[in-house]
């Protein structure tokens, strides 16, 4: 019988005999060093590990203050609330902001009556910002811009050091990149939510100059009075289409302030596809627009994913209700059916058989339909019993919304992805990936898809954890990148290894914090270093420095919060991390059986393994008594 190629089987979905003879030779070719699930077969160290992860120990956070994940509530002086961006209630780990929604609920008024919806639309990037957005330049347009470039400061110094010694996974080769990256001045565009703070507490720490890019009320403006940064930049953002020009005119402002600009980066997923027109613009490091795009666009990633032969999930396009028959007969069931671009997570919805799909496509299209731009952001329309006219004439419903001039209402029906879940958290420079870690992700809370809980390192067969992380790679180098730190979303199915997506930037919730505990690498730090055309190798600890387990805990019942002092019992307690509570005293919060369900806190442990430190942490869930009345 003649073997399946890789191609014939990606499109297939099937796994052949090359996708498991390319899994060896990814082991054997790649430098085990940058992937610790990556098997070492006892080899001896050769690179010193032994006094890499005795420098990375004594650098343990274990007993010092830990950064949260969430947004917290920063007040400017002038006493107002600062404009802060919330988490996407969908997508905590992936880091991703969403523009506060203060018509929600009465909470969510209460919160941001301070604004109003005038700073509502100019202190929030939002979805809309994408479609406004220039192409990516041509390659020759590219290439005359860096021939007119001067090098900047860092990469003058960066020329006359030895390569060899710069990129070498060593803690001097660690300190010569510090050193290089010392005094660079690099642009942010927008700081993303303040739970990030610690991004900047680390450039600072590294002596980088950063400036801030952001809205003129943004809570980030705090840090140029901590002097935690160099300057702040105030951008009204409510006009879309003018953003990319007042925002490249703001960075050719500080190269003649501050001289010339060593980066322009990003940890705001809006602000991504942004960021890598400006950086081309000016002629800096960054991944390319068209890599940036085709990331964010689902059936595109598959497309190119299968192009390259790389295993996809079977998918097809749904662009009207004939669509769905053949849709179903070629993907089968169970299903995900969902938009390809732009929708935040509105209608993300699983289907078991073709009424459920029928129906499912009414509910979404209906929904895609009557959502609109609230201060340049999706928001979903009112609801609508299931019977209602809309359902009868989903045409008519297109004018009850204005989201449909820039969001692509096409739909993609998709393969339903069993198995387990992991996040795969990359380091690209120079084209190659230099650093990989598994963790493994808890089930979710379905249908919503909420998370729940990780741990790390991934207790998954070591064989398993090689070909998710083939994958990882490999699919973010057919995107096109290059460089940076990427977080990989995988699913290890009955029929191998399935992306999920990438996410072209770090992050969110416990990630930065997972790799820096676990295996002594610091994703803020690498990711600067590449933003400002630094080789990235960071020393990795040849063992685990701890085994931890984390677990957001959503809320049981409906009700409100009568106190959050139900943390208290575990915040000092030897082997907890943090403990922290995720909601307010006196919050609505709501349970999965009344609807998108509720975190009420966070948990991280450590133990002398992961599977102990699963059961703990299991262990204070149970015996947590959260006051919901």
């Amino acid at each position: 019988m003649k073997k399946a190629s890789a191609l014939t089987a990606a499109l297939s979905g099937k796994r052949s005999d090359a996708t498991s003879s390319v899994v060896d030779e990814f082991a054997k070719h790649t430098d085990s060093f940058s992937f610790p699930c990556l098997d070492r077969n006892g080899k001896e160290s050769t690179r010193g590990d032994d006094d890499v992860t005795h420098e990375l120990e004594k650098a343990s956070l274990k007993g010092q203050t830990i950064a949260g994940s969430a947004p917290t509530a920063v007040i400017l002086s002038s006493g107002s609330v600062a404009a802060d961006y919330e988490l996407n209630p969908y997508r905590r780990r992936g880091g991703e902001e969403r523009v506060p929604t203060p018509q929600a609920s009465v909470d969510d008024r209460l919160r941001w009556t301070s604004l109003g919806s005038a700073s509502l639309q100019s202190n929030f990037m939002a979805d809309a910002l994408i479609g406004s957005l220039p192409r990516g330049l041509s390659i020759n347009e590219r290439e005359k811009i860096f021939a007119n470039t001067p090098l900047s400061p860092t990469l003058s110094m960066l020329s006359s050091m030895p390569s060899d010694k710069v990129g070498s996974r060593t803690l001097e080769g660690r300190r010569l990149r510090r050193h290089v990256l010392k005094g660079a001045v690099i642009v942010f565009i927008t700081a993303g939510y303040s739970g990030k703070r610690f991004i900047f507490e680390k450039a600072k720490e590294l002596g980088v100059r950063s400036v801030i890019i952001d809205g003129p009320d943004s809570w980030s403006q705090t840090l140029q009075d901590d002097n935690m940064i160099e300057k702040f930049i105030g951008i009204d953002f409510s006009d879309a289409e003018s953003v990319f020009d007042k925002c490249l005119a703001a960075c050719k402002k500080v190269q003649r302030d501050l001289g010339e600009l060593d980066g322009v980066c990003t940890f705001c997923e809006m602000a991504v596809p942004l960021v890598s027109r400006i950086a081309e613009s000016l002629g800096l490091s960054g991944n390319s627009p068209d890599a940036v795009d085709a990331a964010r666009d689902k059936h595109s990633t598959r497309a190119k994913m299968a192009a390259a032969g790389l295993p996809t999930p079977r998918n097809m396009l749904v662009q009207q209700p004939s669509d769905l028959k053949p849709a179903a007969e070629m993907v089968k069931f169970p299903a995900v059916i969902k938009p390809i671009y732009g929708a935040a997570s509105i209608g993300v919805v699983r289907v078991n058989d073709m009424p459920q799909l029928e129906q499912a496509y009414r509910r979404v299209t209906r929904e895609l339909a009557k959502a609109h731009i609230v201060a340049g952001a999706l928001q979903q329309g009112e609801e609508e019993d299931e019977d209602s006219a809309a359902d009868q004439a989903i045409d008519a419903t297109v004018s009850q919304g204005n989201a449909d001039s820039w969001i692509k209402l096409t739909l993609m029906l998709e393969e339903y992805l069993d198995g387990p879940e992991v996040d795969v958290d990359l380091v690209l420079s120079e084209g190659q990936a230099v650093y990989g870690a598994i963790t493994d992700n808890w089930p979710t809370v379905e249908p919503y898809f909420n998370e729940t809980g990780s741990n790390c390192p991934s207790i998954l067969p070591t064989k398993q954890q090689q070909e998710l992380m083939q994958m990882a790679v490999q699919s973010t180098q057919c995107l096109g990148f290059k460089q940076g730190v990427f977080h990989v979303e995988l699913k290890y199915t009955s029929r191998g290894p399935r992306l999920i997506e990438v996410n072209c930037r770090m992050g969110g919730g416990p990630v930065r914090n997972t790799n820096l505990l676990v295996w002594g690498v610091d994703l803020v730090e690498e990711h600067l270093l590449t933003c400002a055309g630094i080789p990235s190798r960071p020393p990795i600890a040849a063992k685990p420095l701890m085994y931890i387990a984390e677990y957001s805990i959503n809320a049981q019942k409906t009700g409100r919060m009568q106190h959050i002092d139900f943390l208290k019992d575990w915040q000092n307690h030897p082997d907890v991390l943090y403990a922290r509570a995720l909601v307010q005293k006196g919050q609505k919060v709501t349970c999965v059986t009344d609807g998108m369900p509720t975190w009420v806190c966070e948990l991280m442990v450590v133990k002398p393994s992961v599977e102990e430190a699963i059961s703990f942490v299991k262990a204070i869930d149970q015996a947590l008594e959260i006051p919901i009345v």
